[in-house]
């Protein structure tokens, strides 16, 4: 983390910034290397989530903090795929076979489509109460182990159970 983006921040902030980044950076390297198998800026992207974290005042105003992380980290992704894109579209690069095949796919339908299961996915967690969330997350996007996600939350493993058990029911529920 910059000192000059520190320095711009109360002490506290930028203390629980660093706080932050010491709990969650191994969980946002992970998110990059499942989805950037390879890359070589998974560390330059895990740094740029707390920079931007670090940017934003009043960190006390957010109700989820893991998830306002995971949110920057697909930002910075959807960022980089744009970079990529244009960079391709600059140099006039064709674009690869996976990718033609893909936009193909990519119908107006089939992005309203999406974007309305995608709301509906969000809204669904949304309800969940907050550990329940917590565990599902940590669980099905980060792919930690019930055993970790115990000892990372403080709670017993069969608390970590049963909320997984009702998270599963709640989204099943919801998303049919």
């Amino acid at each position: 983390m910059s000192s000059e983006a520190s320095e711009r921040l109360p002490t506290a902030d930028a203390r629980q910034v660093a706080d932050l980044s010491a709990r969650y950076a191994e969980a946002v390297r992970r998110y990059f290397s499942r989805r950037l198998p390879g890359a070589s800026d998974i560390e330059d992207l895990t740094q740029e989530v707390f920079i931007r974290l670090l940017r934003r005042a009043r960190l006390g105003d957010i109700e989820n903090i893991e998830g306002y992380l995971f949110q920057i980290a697909a930002n910075l992704l959807r960022e980089r795929g744009r970079r990529r894109l244009r960079r391709r579209r600059d140099v006039q690069q064709p674009l690869d076979d996976d990718f033609a095949e893909t936009y193909d796919d990519m119908s107006p339908e089939r992005i309203l489509l999406g974007r309305e299961a995608y709301d509906l996915m969000v809204r669904s967690l949304q309800e969940l109460p907050e550990r329940a969330r917590t565990v599902f997350i940590l669980n099905r996007f980060e792919d930690l182990t019930g055993v970790e996600i115990a000892r990372r939350l403080g709670v017993a493993v069969s608390t970590v159970e049963k909320d997984m058990m009702r998270a599963i029911a709640h989204l099943r529920a919801r998303l049919r």
